[in-house]
């Protein structure tokens, strides 16, 4: 079985980041994409973020129409901050003979020397890096493969870097609650980024209002 891993506050989640998993899930021909919300962001302390059960409502909505997307609650349920590396270390027991595809956008990359244990990062999985505008793929990390559109990966037994250049997520989660904020017309425009379920979990529950 072939496991991807979107973790992220997804505070909201949105069609960039379904996109970016259809796109992973395809090139590596994965098996389920679990999203994994954080209880508390370790590398997103600037602010004060939505509760993490609205977040993880907002996931389970906004990844049920995928068959083979799933919502976990494995850091959520944690109820502390929980770093990827320990994540990871819980889904290899889970799924002992999986082979995991970490999917990550360049700007996490860039600073990813500062997570915790990164070092060990590099062999508990495979790691996509998906681009993220304004925000240059780090080529000096490790040794890596850049992946064609349309290209079907072969993984190899050891983990790997690769980076995907063509899997882009032109609008942030930051700059959706920011439009939600200011109303009209500017919630509309952020509307067409979010999935039904999820825009009407939002509203009933004025998340960003």
């Amino acid at each position: 079985m072939r496991i991807a891993i979107l973790g992220g506050t997804f505070d909201p989640i949105h069609n960039g980041h379904l996109a970016a998993a259809r796109s992973v899930a395809s090139a590596f021909c994965i098996d389920e994409v679990h999203f994994v919300p954080a209880y508390s962001a370790p590398h997103k302390q600037s602010r004060e973020s939505t509760s993490a059960f609205h977040r993880f409502a907002m996931v389970a909505l906004g990844v049920s129409p995928f068959e083979a997307f799933r919502a976990s609650a494995i850091e959520v349920d944690a109820l502390e901050k929980r770093y990827t590396v320990d994540t990871l270390d819980t889904m290899r027991s889970t799924y002992p003979d999986a082979q995991f595809v970490f999917i990550m956008g360049t700007d996490m990359y860039q600073d990813f020397e500062t997570w915790k244990d990164y070092r060990r990062l590099f062999t508990l999985a495979h790691l996509a890096i998906v681009h993220r505008p304004g925000f240059e793929f780090r080529s000096d990390l490790a040794p890596h493969r850049v992946v064609q559109d349309g290209e079907m990966v072969a993984l190899p037994e050891k983990p790997a870097v690769f980076y995907l250049p063509f899997v882009e997520q032109p609008v942030s989660s930051t700059s959706l609650r920011d439009a939600c904020r200011k109303g009209e017309p500017f919630s509309a425009n952020a509307q067409q980024w979010i999935p039904p379920a999820v825009w009407n979990h939002i509203e009933r529950n004025k998340l960003y209002s």
